[in-house]
């Protein structure tokens, strides 16, 4: 569940408590009538609603109704959604981890491959966008500046391999990255585009996590938003061997581990106002994709039948509806005087035996 303007979700529990103040200070009337009626048995066989307690059933009816206008306006989106601005273009970087790390086979077909198909992914998604390519290790390397020929960019993305970069490169800088992604972006800067970041890593980064986390606040500021997509697993799997040469050892003869490192990945992606997916499966390779789709230009992706802000919309107004049935005064249910009794007639003192 996705929201276009999540800030108005503050305003649900301050409506909530409005309505139930308000709820409160129409009982207290109502009991005041109770009395003027003669106390609550009197006001009872007079009207058709309990004026002495309070409405605990108007109060849900309000609450749920207050709740699904709340999520309209906070433009809800359920599943997957649209997480960017689906009706303005965007100008997207890509910067693509290859260092050692992204050798490790703990996904399917091995992290590099699961890379490139994000980066195919992400142009899918993004007909006739533009869009940047670079790579990083211990430093950045720009193969792509940002344009609007996919071509190219799908080019550069199918030659990458781990160690692309030469031994020299073997660290992880992911805030050279970032650094080097928002040149790109401020070099090809137009108005009314929205600027992304896309980080694809395992997050094994040589560097401190606060001044990861610090490069991408200091890129967030400049109006973009980073986000990331974090391939591996937590349990992780050594590098070199099973066919891709000599096993690495670390000092004491232990085979080097590479593990994903999702605790500074989501850090980053917090500071650069965007999200983290883990894009190690399908189901994560699909989200992604979806984050990034543009929508129809026929406007049919917002405001739609499909739409659930429509939806919630008509849900609301029947509850509000229904709320307003609750409260409409019952009419006076007076009891009818009850039927005397016929008394039994009496014969004359002079016929009685």
């Amino acid at each position: 569940m996705t929201f276009a303007r999540p800030e108005l979700l503050l305003l649900l529990p301050v409506v909530i408590g409005l309505a139930a103040l308000a709820l409160a200070r129409t009982t207290r009337r109502s009991r005041r009538l109770a009395e003027g009626f003669g106390g609550g048995e009197a006001a009872g066989r007079l009207t058709s609603r309990g004026l002495l307690e309070f409405p605990r059933r108007r109060l849900r009816v309000l609450g749920l109704a207050v709740t699904v206008m709340v999520l309209a306006a906070a433009g809800v989106r359920f599943g997957p959604g649209i997480s960017l601005n689906a009706s303005r273009p965007v100008d997207v970087v890509v910067a693509l981890d290859v260092s050692a790390s992204m050798g490790a086979r703990d996904v399917p077909g091995g992290r590099m491959s699961r890379a490139r198909e994000v980066v195919v992914a992400l142009l899918e998604a993004l007909p006739g966008e533009r869009v940047g390519l670079l790579v990083f290790a211990d430093w950045a390397h720009t193969l792509a500046p940002i344009t609007d020929d996919q071509e190219v960019v799908r080019f550069f993305a199918d030659s990458l391999a781990e160690n692309f970069l030469g031994e020299r490169d073997q660290g992880t800088r992911v805030s050279a990255a970032v650094g080097e992604a928002h040149r790109q972006l401020d070099a090809r800067r137009e108005d009314g585009r929205e600027r992304v970041i896309l980080l694809v890593t395992d997050g094994e980064a040589h560097e401190d996590e606060f001044a990861v986390a610090d490069s991408a606040a200091l890129a967030a500021a400049g109006d973009l938003s980073i986000w990331v997509a974090g391939i591996g697993t937590v349990e992780g799997a050594g590098l070199g061997g099973d066919g891709a040469g000599a096993a690495l050892t670390d000092a004491g003869g232990a085979r080097v581990v590479s593990r994903l490192n999702e605790r500074l990945l989501r850090g980053v992606a917090r500071a650069g106002g965007g999200g983290y997916l883990d894009v190690s499966d399908d189901r994560g390779l699909a989200e992604l994709a979806a984050r990034f789709r543009r929508a129809p230009e026929d406007g049919g992706g917002s405001g739609g039948p499909g739409d659930p802000v429509t939806w919630l919309i008509l849900l609301g107004l029947v509850l509000v509806a229904a709320d307003g049935l609750m409260d409409r005064p019952g009419s006076a249910r007076l009891r009818p005087a009850p039927t005397p009794r016929p008394r039994p007639r009496r014969l004359p003192q002079w016929l009685r035996p």
